[in-house]
């Protein structure tokens, strides 16, 4: 089987770009700002959103304006979550290790997004969402090798579409790409891979 795209959003130097088209821009706002402004035209009340890390933040701003733009709705168990990633957690882990040097107290907000498949976690429980879910650390972004993941958990049949792809952060270096996908109905030569 293969994969269809029913949606892309890129987020990138302070741009939210949906299916190719700018739909918000803050470019000279610090990343923690552009986070905070970027959420605001969602006009979603999450309150949940303003605790989670830069990492979870971005990967769930793209995550909404993806869904706002692809206008479905899923059941709880048919989507899959398929991230790939390239420093994990680091912008959160080199907080978490900065208290413990400065012998401040160490705090379990900040310590539960040392897992970088906490940003996943967030948008499923957000969505309610039950289905398949998969983190791959990666040096870079290879869409190639993103669909592939994508197109096996869908062929597995244990879901029906696949959100994910692409999310890093470290420091004020930031990049989302993520792909609303479904089955497309063709065989996928996977000899050829």
């Amino acid at each position: 089987m293969a994969i269809q795209e029913i949606s892309s959003c890129s987020i990138e130097n302070g741009v939210v770009t949906v299916n190719g088209e700018s739909v918000y821009a803050a470019v000279d706002e610090s990343f923690s700002e552009f986070l905070k402004s970027a959420f605001k035209p969602l006009e979603t009340s999450y309150p949940k959103y303003y605790k989670m890390d830069r990492l979870c933040q971005l990967a769930f701003l793209g995550a909404e304006y993806l869904l706002n733009a692809s206008n479905f709705s899923f059941k709880e168990d048919e989507v899959a979550l398929c991230f790939f990633n390239g420093l994990s957690s680091l912008d959160s882990d080199a907080k978490h290790q900065q208290l413990i040097n400065e012998e401040a107290k160490v705090s379990p907000a900040i310590f539960v997004y040392t897992l970088p498949n906490i940003m996943m976690g967030e948008i499923a429980i957000k969505n309610k969402w039950y289905g398949e879910n998969l983190l791959m650390l990666r040096p870079d972004f290879n869409f190639e090798e993103w669909a592939l993941e994508a197109d096996l958990l869908i062929s597995s049949g244990k879901a029906n579409y696949c959100l994910g792809g692409w999310v890093d952060v470290y420091q004020d270096h930031y990049q989302l790409k993520l792909y609303l996908v479904k089955a497309a109905g063709i065989k996928m030569n996977l000899d050829s891979i």
